[in-house]
């Protein structure tokens, strides 16, 4: 192995597999607003069209036989350039599963397990590190529904019991399928608070680093005003610790959040609010559990 291949295999791979509809392509945005600064600190973050092709083609390739390490280390060098880099960012929904197929089988993405490994396999190498932010079934299901086309909703539905769904069967098969891989998880309805601590963790800057980014999220659910004099207090405050920024952040939220950007309609074939409530009890439930589990850092 020559020096060039070994330099690829230090790399430290950071792989964000969404889920869809949680944050939609703002994590990619939020860091490359710092992408000269995080390569500076070696961690290198991309445009998804620019990866995301090449590495399915791997992965597919793995699939019908043997893929050469050469290989492996040509689209690492093709992701990477020149570039000085101890940490790649790679993200994508679909590494968890395709949209169209979430609930095959009754179940939240089934394949999960066996997508992520496929995934790892393709860089075995590589220390490799999961990000997963969950969201409560009852307000994912119609987005991704509606963000597919090629299924009906009984074809996409299928005899799901929608109160039997569980992300921490998620989580424990992809644990179970990536020993040795760490996994971050956290909830979407919290991004707005803990926003720059999954920016933080995904790049392994952790609190030491202020993101460009860190309102991003924030600023889409909160009135103009109150942005403004959010922005205006944090500056004024540099040295907040990051729990006393996530404080404000909450703080601000309570009282300027825009009801419009926040509320969601949900209107499914023979769905109702009692199976909605129903569905959020189990889903905040099942967090806890999650919480509580072995090999998961949960962000809250």
């Amino acid at each position: 192995m020559n020096q060039a291949d070994s330099t690829m295999r230090d790399i430290t791979l950071a792989f964000h597999i969404g889920a869809p509809n949680t944050d939609n392509g703002q994590l990619t945005w939020s860091l490359r607003k710092d992408a000269q600064p995080l390569l500076d600190r070696g961690v290198l973050i991309r445009r998804p069209g620019t990866y995301v092709t090449a590495v399915t083609k791997l992965m597919h390739k793995q699939d019908r036989g043997p893929v050469t390490d050469q290989e492996r280390e040509a689209l690492l060098a093709s992701i990477v350039k020149d570039q000085d880099v101890s940490r790649l960012i790679l993200t994508n929904s679909a590494f968890l599963g395709m949209p169209g197929w979430m609930l095959s089988g009754g179940r939240l993405f089934r394949n999960a397990g066996k997508n992520t490994a496929a995934l790892r396999h393709a860089f075995p190498g590589n220390p490799c590190e999961f990000f997963l932010g969950l969201r409560d079934p009852a307000t994912l299901i119609g987005p991704v529904f509606r963000s597919q086309s090629g299924r009906t909703w009984e074809q996409f539905a299928g005899r799901t019991d929608f109160l039997n769904l569980r992300w921490s069967d998620v989580v424990t098969d992809i644990l179970e399928h990536n020993p040795g891989c760490r996994l971050t998880v956290w909830c979407n309805e919290e991004t707005p608070v803990i926003w720059p601590g999954i920016l933080g963790h995904v790049t392994g800057l952790g609190s030491s680093f202020r993101f460009s980014g860190a309102l991003d999220i924030t600023r889409g659910i909160i009135s103009e005003q109150g942005y403004e004099r959010l922005e205006a207090y944090l500056a004024s405050r540099p040295g907040l610790s990051q729990e006393q920024r996530e404080r404000v952040h909450e703080l601000f939220l309570t009282y300027f959040h825009s009801e419009e950007a926040v509320e969601e309609e949900i209107d499914l074939p023979g769905w109702s609010q009692p199976l909605v409530d129903a569905m959020g009890e189990t889903y905040m439930a099942d967090t806890e559990l999650i919480r509580r589990m072995p090999g998961v850092t949960f962000l809250s």
